[in-house]
């Protein structure tokens, strides 16, 4: 599903286009952060209101939907960082809505081909992750149903694993007690080749071993929590 690009007229694109005008080297990603510009404020409102109903309170990237009555769980995102490259602030097509978590573990990451790029681009190849606007989530990324597991279909499926932080999913089996450190190295390592794997057989042999490990880890915590013994690992 690709993303309806927000439009600016009336005041909002007055205000754009004051931060659009300004000469290359006055463009500064920290405009974006004045809390005393209300104009500014009216403006990054409006763009979160817009993308949180076109993406219907879903994160773009690791497809978590949270349906709130405030906004405030949603982070405003640029997806080339606006430290990096402000001069696509206000891009449209650079704009949209992710979950705290993606948010943060994103971060200033590289997300082009071209890290020294100075125009920006709408073509899908120009990006190494999925783009929210340009790419088909489900092109390069499984998704099991139960949202544990995040499985690469191509590099930019890998790519989007590691810049934001979807391996987070992977160890929330650990909040039932204490799993012994041993299985989750053996989860990290498991994820370690699936992240290199080539081939659907070997995505599909490495995911079912993980499966086995967090099934595993489940008993365990369970059983320390009960105070049985341990069953070998």
């Amino acid at each position: 599903m690709f993303l309806k690009a927000v439009c600016y007229d009336g005041d909002i694109e007055a205000k754009v286009n004051e931060f659009n005008n300004l000469k290359h080297e006055d463009k500064k990603g920290e405009y974006w952060d004045s809390s005393d510009d209300k104009r500014l404020v009216l403006v990054k409102k409006y763009i979160k209101d817009h993308y949180i109903k076109v993406q219907d309170y879903t994160c773009p990237y690791c497809k978590q939907r949270v349906e709130v009555d405030h906004n405030a769980i949603w982070d405003l995102d640029h997806i080339i960082a606006k430290d990096k490259s402000p001069q696509f602030l206000f891009e449209p097509e650079n704009l949209c809505v992710s979950c705290k978590d993606c948010n943060v573990a994103k971060r200033n990451k590289n997300v082009l081909l071209n890290k020294k790029r100075k125009t920006f681009t709408k073509k899908s190849d120009d990006y190494i992750f999925i783009h929210p606007h340009f790419d088909d989530y489900y092109k390069h990324m499984k998704v099991l149903k139960n949202s544990l597991f995040f499985i690469p279909k191509d590099e930019k499926g890998r790519n989007t694993i590691e810049i934001c932080g979807l391996l987070r999913f992977l160890y929330k089996f650990s909040e039932y007690g204490d799993v012994p450190l041993e299985i989750k190295i053996k989860i990290g390592s498991f994820h370690q080749q699936l992240m290199e794997s080539s081939s659907a057989l070997e995505d599909n042999h490495i995911l079912s071993c993980i499966g086995d490990l967090v099934e595993h880890g489940k008993q365990l915590s369970k059983k320390n929590i009960l105070g049985v013994d341990n069953i070998a690992i």
